[in-house]
């Protein structure tokens, strides 16, 4: 009785030995009546004093500062924000970050938590067909219809319209078109684009207080880089879909990186004002973006996470069980290194991911709407957590978290060990040993004679392949060669390593070589030379230089071919399989 009791407590502590989450509540108002998303969020340390503060806005135009648990400032906006970043307009010492807004077209300057100026993105170059059209309806003896009709025809030309020319094509009424065209005639070259994200851009220095500079994504399909002093354009880029996330990589003056996921269900990457060819086309549209090194990591409408090297290709994905919310990366760098990912999902749940492994999962009970993770107060590995309903949460890593992807188990799942329900021997299981053992020495024949033949077949097509050129040794055309190829080097420049021996009894001279490839993937400087000689028996090095001029590394074989004076057929062909080119030493 003793024993079933003992394991019956075994039995009960069962359940309580489950994970040990990594973090620890630090602060929960459910009344905070903010609901704020991801760009909505910013942790900066405003004052210079090592405390850092969490800068929130939301769509009630205002703008609000928390000193750990309590508010320390409060402002209201002139307009409706779409995000908040901080970012240092100088090298000063206290380094005192500024804030920016992004708020329609503007961006609102705060420094020393005061409003400073404020910056307008250029406004849009209204089509002159467009133009032309509406100084017609403007005219007091003008024809409304024909010109609702003309615009109506460059609209289906292809005409980017104006938002003044697609409202007057949503009037029918030719009274209240009228009325349109008196209204509006004086405003038509006022047209402005809309702020859809931000991110901050590192200078010259990869510092936590170097100077930076915003990078702005637009409606108008651009992406803006602005200078330090937030005044000025620094670089425009412009895309084939509008931006919705953003992530920055490198520095403005040496060398930087932008993935962009945009409207159409792509990814973009911006490398120095320039847009590259490699895109990845995702299969439904992209709800989150981050960038994790070398890896892309992109949350799609169809509760997947993908994650793609930089340069396009795919090497894993996430499947989740609901919708996904918010994403964001979490990067350790004080006390030691680490980089995890973290999604909320629609049911509440926040997941801790380090490459493909699950790390810890935490229940809020609520939907979240933005995460921000960084330094809050004194605390580097903080997570703030805004919810639907206006609530806020930050919770802080403890600083013995493991956050080591290869140590947790991965092994085989515990169902392998349920045994097997193996059927009882039936009578045609019976039968069908009772034959074997009676008939196996025919058995035993009959799978002699099989493999016999299928050596004898093998051993037919390969001296037919030897006899057509391929294979490591030749003996058409009554020279006997072997030829034997290796690839040396990572790339993008490579140098394939021809071996060639004469096995034959006598020298064969001016034998052409030939290389072919794809052109679009390699080039090789001397595609066709001349071996002058082959003596029997002596090993000749050749070497081919190959280089890859394919910017996504692409791979492709090269055929190296030695041709005979006297026939059509070579004497014997090398296929050598080109790795994945490493990419140049200056990209990141």
């Amino acid at each position: 009785m003793a024993d079933a009791g003992g394991a019956k407590a075994i039995e009960a502590s069962k359940p309580e030995e489950k994970k040990k989450s990594p973090w620890l509540d630090a602060w929960h108002d459910p009344v905070a009546g903010m609901s704020c998303y991801s760009s909505f969020l910013c942790l900066a340390d405003l004052v210079a004093d090592g405390d850092h503060r969490l800068i929130m806005v939301d769509l009630k135009k205002r703008i609000r500062m928390y000193k750990g648990t309590t508010i320390q400032w409060e402002h209201k906006l002139p307009d409706v924000p779409c995000a908040v970043q901080a970012f240092y307009h100088e090298a000063a010492n206290p380094p005192i970050p500024t804030l920016a807004v992004a708020s329609g077209h503007r961006v609102l300057i705060f420094r020393n938590m005061r409003p400073s100026m404020q910056y307008r993105l250029p406004p849009i170059e209204i089509d002159p067909a467009e133009a032309r059209i509406w100084e017609e309806m403007g005219q007091e003896s003008a024809d409304l219809q024909a010109g609702f009709e003309k615009l109506n025809t460059a609209r289906e030309n292809g005409v980017a319209l104006s938002n003044l020319s697609i409202d007057f094509l949503a009037v029918e009424d030719l009274a209240a078109q009228a009325e349109y065209i008196r209204a509006h005639k004086d405003y038509l070259h006022e047209q402005q684009t809309s702020i859809t994200c931000t991110e901050v851009l590192k200078q010259n220095m990869d510092e936590p207080t170097a100077v930076s500079m915003l990078v702005i994504g637009a409606e108008n399909r651009m992406i803006y880089i602005l200078n330090s002093d937030a005044l000025n354009l620094a670089a425009k880029v412009k895309l084939e879909a509008v931006p919705t996330f953003i992530s920055v990589l490198g520095l403005f003056d040496v060398e930087y990186r932008i993935t962009v996921a945009c409207r159409d269900g792509n990814i973009y990457t911006v490398k120095n004002g320039q847009v590259l060819s490699n895109v990845i086309e995702l299969e439904t549209q992209p709800v989150g973006l981050v960038r994790f090194d070398k890896n892309v990591y992109v949350g799609c409408m169809d509760n997947v996470i993908h994650c793609f090297h930089f340069k396009g290709k795919k090497n894993h994905s996430i499947y989740l069980p609901c919708p996904i919310s918010c994403m964001s990366l979490l990067q350790i760098t004080k006390s030691r290194v680490a980089k995890a990912l973290v999604v909320a999902l629609q049911n509440g749940e926040v997941r801790l991911y380090n490459g493909k492994h699950l790390i810890a999962t935490v229940e809020t009970n609520d939907v979240v709407s933005g995460i921000r993770l960084g330094t809050f107060g004194r605390e580097e590995g903080s997570m703030v957590l805004s919810f639907k309903s206006g609530a806020l949460m930050v919770k802080i890593l403890q600083r013995n978290a493991n956050l080591d992807g290869a140590s947790i188990n991965v092994g085989p799942p515990p169902e392998q060990d349920i045994p097997l329900d193996v059927p009882k021997k039936t009578k045609l299981y019976v039968e069908q040993t009772s034959r074997e053992r009676e008939q196996a020495i025919d058995m035993h024949r009959t799978f002699q004679r099989d493999l016999c033949k299928l050596r004898l077949s093998t051993a037919r097509a390969y001296v037919n392949l030897l006899g057509t050129g391929h294979g490591p040794m030749s003996s058409s055309g009554g020279a006997q060669v072997r030829i034997n190829a290796q690839v040396l080097g990572m790339g993008p420049q490579f140098k394939i390593l021809v071996r060639v021996q004469n096995a034959g009894s006598s020298s064969l001279t001016d034998v052409p070589v030939h290389c072919t490839t794809n052109p679009n993937l390699y080039r090789i400087p001397k595609p066709c030379f001349y071996l002058p000689i082959l003596v029997p028996q002596q090993v000749y090095l050749v070497e081919v230089p190959v280089t890859c001029i394919n910017e996504n590394g692409g791979t492709a074989s090269v055929r190296i071919f030695l041709a005979s004076k006297n026939s059509h057929v070579p004497l014997i062909s090398a296929v050598v399989q080109m790795p994945i080119s490493e990419p140049p030493l200056l990209d990141f």
